[in-house]
């Protein structure tokens, strides 16, 4: 008897060795995860909501991931258990604020309530988070973000990608930006 495709066994296996390559990228790409929760509850299915749910339920509990809703976030650091200890010698937020103090609205070709989300915010903070080796991204394709802070690798940081993408969920890498980087970005987005 020919059999048409894999076996729900095969399948169960696929799953559990994705889920397993996936916490061992996450485990190299996040200072300070402890993997022992994610391994000890596996998510129940292979959906995107399924696996997005049980990384923020895992993550979240160890200050690894936070949600934010774009519209109401101000570029302000996340509260994130690898950034506790850093003081940034900046205030990303400010200057970014800085920018669009003097901007006639009448004339921009933006709906200034569409900036939130689209301004560099997290990309401006990874400017002053690369002395460190750190980054943070947030998750694709959600429509608000689930923010987490990364080792800067970006060998890393495409494996973390192309595990994530076998359950439908990529990652915003978020390349930083100097000053001058984000002035000019803010310009071209008005």
């Amino acid at each position: 008897m020919l059999r048409n495709g894999p076996s729900e066994h095969d399948k169960k296996e696929m799953f559990v060795k994705l889920i397993q390559n996936l916490i061992v990228t996450l485990e190299q790409c996040i200072p300070g995860l402890d993997v022992n929760p994610l391994s000890s509850a596996l998510p129940a299915s292979t959906e995107q909501h399924t696996v997005l749910a049980w990384l923020y339920t895992h993550l979240s509990e160890q200050r690894l991931m936070t949600y934010k809703e774009w519209n109401e976030y101000s570029g302000e650091i996340p509260d994130l258990a690898p950034l506790a200890a850093l003081s940034l010698t900046e205030n990303a937020a400010d200057f970014i604020y800085g920018q669009l103090e003097n901007i006639d609205w009448s004339a921009a070709s933006i709906d200034p309530a569409e900036l939130p989300y689209i301004l560099p915010w997290l990309e401006h903070l990874n400017f002053y988070l690369q002395p460190s080796g750190l980054r943070l991204v947030d998750l694709l394709p959600f429509e608000n973000a689930y923010i987490f802070c990364v080792r800067d690798d970006e060998a890393l940081l495409e494996k973390l990608n192309a595990d994530l993408q076998a359950f439908g969920i990529g990652i915003n890498d978020r390349s930083a930006m100097d000053p001058q980087q984000v002035a000019d970005e803010i310009a071209s987005l008005l």
